[in-house]
């Protein structure tokens, strides 16, 4: 069965071109539509009059040869394929069970709006709650008291920055030098918290509760913690002493002890304070060992306790990268007075055998 189109090229003024239908006209008309028409029907095909009939005319074929017994009926299948159902559709049913990747108890997105500790956002925002109380339940599966939260606002706020000549600070302003991006440098600065710098909370509390849950005196405590741990996180700073006070220290332990609240770490690390600081003057309660029996104190879990000094300290690291970035400084490179080259002199490079 075949269509053929350009019959209008008769109807065309003699010697104007129509396309393929007319190509060959000029070879006695061999090469027009209906030339090519009667050469289909010629050898059998089945040649409608119009594109308009092509579709009756595959009717009526299919028909003479089903009359014909040529072609059958095809037999539609009793059941159609049945596609399998998608693990959503399977599970709704009750017909499929599937193992978690991950497990939450903290926060659920799938509805309207985000839920910590299943307390919608925009209801903690519009019933007055804070940050700290947010950080409550998402660190801690708890709303905490506006006392507590007004605590932990302090401690972001007074160890939010320290300065740039920190490790964490010189860490981001070096990057933000390079021309690095905001979270990269900002993780180049927070790669440095660890045991010498702001690392030392989770110890710090980890220690303190040991020795109040176990009703250590301040001496078995550092008997304690030189035979098996060494130095007390906590304790000692570069350069605070008890001449030279840090203020943090005296404001949050200031505000705690108005509160007149239970605190048996503070009380302890307060007195280890005491001992220490006989020995040498430097040693004294720093603000990672104040951050950490507060926090011990209101009851937030240990392993949560460097999270504080991350999350007020990453602010402070923001605000190096922005102040880098709205003075346009450029690539650092030390001064060679600012290095002890302690390497050897140049030597005289021996032939390779």
């Amino acid at each position: 069965m075949a269509v053929v189109s350009g019959f209008c090229q008769e109807s065309l003024p003699k010697g104007m071109k129509f396309g393929h239908a007319g190509a060959k006209e000029g070879l006695k008309g061999e090469g027009s539509a209906r030339a090519k028409s009667d050469a289909l029907k010629k050898s059998g095909a089945i040649v409608p009059a119009t594109f308009g009939a092509l579709g009756p005319a595959i009717k009526e074929t299919y028909q003479e040869l089903l009359k014909s017994g040529q072609v059958k009926e095809p037999i539609e299948p009793a059941v159609l394929p049945k596609l399998p159902k998608t693990i959503e559709e399977a599970m709704k049913a009750d017909e499929v069970m599937v193992a978690p990747l991950i497990r939450t108890t903290i926060s659920d997105d799938r509805g309207d709006e985000p839920c910590y500790d299943g307390y919608p956002a925009s209801e903690l925002i519009n019933k007055g709650y804070q940050i700290p109380h947010v950080v409550g339940l998402l660190w801690d599966k708890r709303l905490i008291s506006q006392q507590e939260a007004e605590i932990i606002k302090r401690i972001m706020m007074l160890s939010a920055d320290h300065g740039p000549c920190v490790s964490g600070a010189l860490g981001t302003i070096i990057a933000a030098c390079a021309g690095i991006g905001m979270s990269q440098s900002v993780a180049a600065g927070l790669i440095m918290i660890g045991p010498r710098f702001g690392g030392a909370v989770t110890d710090a509390g980890r220690f303190f509760k040991h020795a109040v849950d176990n009703k250590m005196t301040v001496d078995d405590f550092l008997v304690y913690m030189k035979k098996n741990h060494g130095p007390v996180p906590g304790i000692g700073h570069r350069v605070k002493s008890l001449r030279n006070p840090d203020k943090r220290v005296k404001e949050l332990v200031g505000y705690v002890k108005s509160l007149n609240i239970k605190t048996p770490c503070l009380d302890f690390a307060l007195e280890v304070e005491k001992i220490t600081s006989v020995k040498k003057d430097n040693l004294i309660l720093n603000v990672d060992g104040t951050m950490a029996a507060v926090l011990v104190d209101i009851g937030f879990p240990v392993d949560s306790l460097n999270g504080f000094f991350i999350l007020s300290r990453t602010i402070g690291l923001i605000g190096h990268w922005v102040d880098q970035k709205r003075q346009d400084s450029r690539l650092i490179r030390l001064f060679d007075y600012l290095v002890n080259y302690a390497a050897p002199k140049r030597r005289e490079v021996p032939p390779l055998k």
